[in-house]
């Protein structure tokens, strides 16, 4: 007799992916971005975004030892893959040093340009509501309010994995009736929970202006992840873009580009506001901690950034959002909340879990036919199917004979 539930099929790799990003998750927000002690990178703000480019230029060292790697076990290859790939197209083995990641087209170059301009824009947005958030605590604390609860921010990280759904969809990608009851519940979750914020918001009469201006751009925000994640997905699997040179060519595009818009901004009179470069060379930014966070933060966003395309390469776009809604958690876990808030960000974020663990069928019910389409057991009727048919066939030669 089954259980209700049980466990689909478990990749130890996955959940170690998982785990090294909420090991940097925590590293990079609780002892350097939403660190209580100031430091050179939560103070600059240019400076964090230089670090986070930073971590995808430097993906370029993957990319170098897995080109050196390719070369020493597939080197007495290279002639007998070449005469397979004259003989037919469909012989050649896209895995990391493929020919056609060496050259896109000027329609995907300009595409590509288009996302690094798009990545370009949330880090802007991000930018703008962390100026927001810095100018509140400030007004907080020339009110002596330093002890006053906060009220967590949503992400709208459910935004993302609602449109990355419907325009799958709209691909026809097929969503089976587990998969639609599960987003269906994740929706309803995370949209009493956006209530009770902005509820909670009300009540403490601290939704001003800024706050509706801070809930629009963190919308569009989510919006643009979504574009720029099922771009991502595309260009790995249509392009045959390895994860690891995905990401060195974006860094490739923004570092500079992030470099010119700091040295603008510093010799403008923007540099009172978010950012002045100049300032980064005063004595007392010169000490062994923010040291220790310059050259830290860039190789750990190198290896976030990795194992994050990983995650969509070897699985799914949907596989991914699980690093993001315990990133989410992370952010929002560490702030000065209220018990009722803690227990609400606690509970909604397991059950929003458990629920991206049946869509990506981690997490197996096997009741109401909810398990009748899971993958493994279409794999299994597949087989089975072909098991009978060639018994139809075998039988069929045997009366012939």
């Amino acid at each position: 007799m089954k259980f209700c539930i049980s466990l689909g099929k478990i990749e130890l790799k996955y959940f170690f992916y998982c785990f090294l990003s909420v090991i940097l998750y925590i590293y990079i927000y609780y002892f350097i971005v939403d660190s209580k002690e100031n430091n050179i990178i939560n103070e600059h703000e240019l400076l964090y975004s230089f670090c986070y480019y930073l971590g995808y230029l430097l993906n370029f060292i993957p990319v170098w030892i897995i080109q050196i790697k390719s070369k020493k076990e597939e080197g007495p290859k290279n002639n007998k893959m070449k005469e397979r790939e004259t003989q037919s197209s469909h012989s050649i083995e896209y895995i990391y040093s493929n020919p056609y990641d060496k050259n896109l087209s000027k329609k995907n170059i300009l595409k590509f340009l288009f996302m690094c301009f798009i990545l370009l824009l949330i880090d802007l947005i991000e930018s703008t509501l962390n100026i927001i958030d810095k100018r509140k605590k400030d007004k907080d604390n020339n009110n002596e309010n330093k002890n006053e609860s906060q009220v967590y921010n949503d992400d709208f990280n459910i935004i993302e994995f609602l449109i990355i759904f419907l325009v799958s969809k709209c691909d026809k990608e097929v969503y089976y009736k587990h998969q639609n009851i599960s987003f269906l519940i994740l929706i309803v979750v995370e949209s009493i929970k956006n209530i009770y914020i902005f509820i909670k918001k009300e009540v403490k009469k601290d939704y001003d202006i800024s706050n509706i201006m801070e809930t629009i751009l963190v919308l569009i925000k989510s919006i643009l992840y979504a574009i720029f994640y099922l771009y991502i997905k595309g260009l790995m699997k249509y392009n045959y873009i390895s994860p690891a040179k995905c990401n060195f060519m974006i860094g490739f595009i923004t570092v500079p580009i992030i470099i010119i818009i700091y040295i603008i901004i510093s010799l403008t009179p923007l540099r009172e506001i978010i950012d002045n470069i100049f300032a980064l060379f005063i004595e007392e930014n010169i000490n062994a901690k923010n040291i220790t966070f310059l050259i830290t933060l860039p190789f750990a966003y190198l290896i976030l950034l990795f194992v994050l395309n990983k995650i969509i390469y070897e699985y799914t776009i949907y596989h991914f959002y699980i690093p993001i809604l315990i990133e989410y958690f992370v952010q929002n876990i560490f702030k000065n909340l209220e018990s009722i808030e803690r227990i609400i960000l606690i509970s909604s974020f397991f059950f929003e879990l458990i629920m991206i663990l049946i869509f990506v069928e981690i997490i197996e019910i096997n009741y109401c036919g909810l398990n009748e389409n899971l993958k493994r057991n279409i794999e299994l009727r597949g087989l089975s199917d072909s098991i009978s048919l060639n018994n139809e066939l075998n039988n069929d030669d045997d009366f012939d004979e």
